[in-house]
């Protein structure tokens, strides 16, 4: 009787252990479907601005169409609105807002116009209207009136047309190229 006692219980403590196993095996594989289910998560961020006006929304690899359409007409505006006084700020602006792979361009670009400009005595502005985003989805385009001054005598106003091409890492866009279109 009493061997047959101890026979039961080994049996319930073998039971035990195997139910205990089978919970810690589902409890791991849940652990895992839910891990697995963040990590491939496209999270959205939606900014307010601070004055009244519609939300922004920025992901890990898709931007709100208002966002980018902000987005093109602030870079656009900052990159061709230059002095050589200005220069400086705007190719540290310009590095903020490019994505990494396009910094040194878009760098050497800003000080090479910077560079021209103050040879001849050049400052332009760009005053952006328009802005088309592109079927594509991380392509801008951004029409509007570049003017130019020599000295203090405003030398041409003309229309122009700008494509901007971003790129998304991590919910952050950057500016990857920028180039002038031909009418």
């Amino acid at each position: 009787m009493e061997r047959a006692r101890m026979d039961a219980d080994r049996r319930r403590a073998r039971d035990s252990r195997a139910v205990l196993a089978l919970f810690l095996g589902l409890a791991m594989a849940a652990n895992l479907v839910l891990a697995h289910g963040l990590a491939t998560r496209d999270r959205t961020t939606v900014l307010v601005p601070a004055v009244g006006g519609p939300e922004w929304q920025v992901g890990e690899s898709r931007a709100g169409r208002r966002y980018l359409e902000d987005a093109a007409r602030t870079a656009a505006s900052l990159l061709l609105t230059l002095t050589p006084e200005s220069a400086g700020h705007a190719a540290d602006a310009a590095a903020r807002m490019s994505h990494a792979s396009a910094r040194g361009a878009i760098g050497a670009w800003v000080a090479a116009e910077a560079a021209r400009m103050a040879r001849r005595d050049l400052s332009t502005a760009f005053y952006p209207g328009d802005v088309e985003i592109g079927a594509q989805g991380l392509v801008a385009v951004v029409s509007g009136e570049l003017a130019t001054w020599i000295g203090r005598e405003e030398a041409s106003r003309k229309k122009k047309r700008y494509r901007l091409a971003f790129r998304i890492d991590g919910g952050r866009l950057g500016l990857l190229r920028f180039e002038e279109l031909e009418d």
